[in-house]
């Protein structure tokens, strides 16, 4: 229930970011950062629309993937497995068909799509971040 935090560590530091460079960017103050962190407190969904905005492309698909993994309660991880073709589910082991996507997308984010999609039949929290990962990938400003 922390891999989202311990990538976001990861990708401050790969990124040559301070905790108080993030929290500019993001509008907050250094202080929420260090809670999101140590896992004393949760990114919103809003924040996390602003930081798939401003991280490199390669690290989005996999920030977002270990945002929601997290969201999901521990005993219930069984319940969604992500594949690259698309999401199986385990009851069944019968394929969804894949969503077309456009073409510039990468493989990884196509999957996290698949994923949020999934994910976003079951809760109304996901179904807003999938509308934020919509204006993300249409360049729409909140």
């Amino acid at each position: 229930m922390h891999e989202f935090r311990t990538l976001l560590a990861a990708m401050l530091r790969e990124n040559l970011w301070t905790q108080h460079y993030l929290a500019g960017q993001l509008n907050t103050d250094q202080a929420t950062v260090s809670r999101w962190l140590s896992g004393r407190a949760a990114m919103s969904i809003s924040h996390l629309g602003k930081l798939l905005f401003i991280i490199p492309e390669n690290q989005k698909g996999t920030l977002l993937k270990a945002f929601l993994q997290d969201q999901i309660p521990a005993d219930c991880g069984h319940l969604i497995t992500v594949k690259t073709t698309g999401v199986v589910a385990p009851e069944t082991k019968e394929k969804n068909p894949t969503p077309e996507f456009p073409k510039d997308l990468t493989p990884d984010l196509r999957r996290n799509l698949v994923f949020v999609s999934e994910l976003a039949m079951r809760s109304p929290n996901i179904r807003k971040i999938a509308d934020l990962i919509y204006k993300i990938g249409h360049n729409i400003k909140s």
